[in-house]
């Protein structure tokens, strides 16, 4: 009977020290993938916020290509007119 409880002991022992290491390993990979997922976090703030200062300067860009546009077409029209008048 006592080789039993000591079998039964050990045993008990080693189980218990495989929990405790899954728990830590558990708790060690959710620290490593928080730190990749703040990284993440980080390079994808930073992407967009350089997304954004591209297409605000795209859009400035595109705002003054259609005034341009817009002004290009009243020389046109006023030279057609011009030209019917005449």
């Amino acid at each position: 009977m006592r080789n039993k409880k000591t079998i039964v002991g050990i045993a008990l022992g080693a189980a218990v020290l495989a929990g405790a290491a899954v728990i830590i390993a558990r708790k060690r990979s959710k620290k490593r993938y928080e730190a990749q997922v703040d990284e993440a976090r980080e390079n994808f703030k930073g992407k967009l916020s350089q997304l954004q200062r591209k297409a605000q300067k795209e859009y400035k860009n595109a705002a003054s290509d259609v005034t341009d546009v817009v002004n290009s077409a009243k020389d046109r029209a006023n030279e057609w007119v011009n030209k019917a008048k005449a």
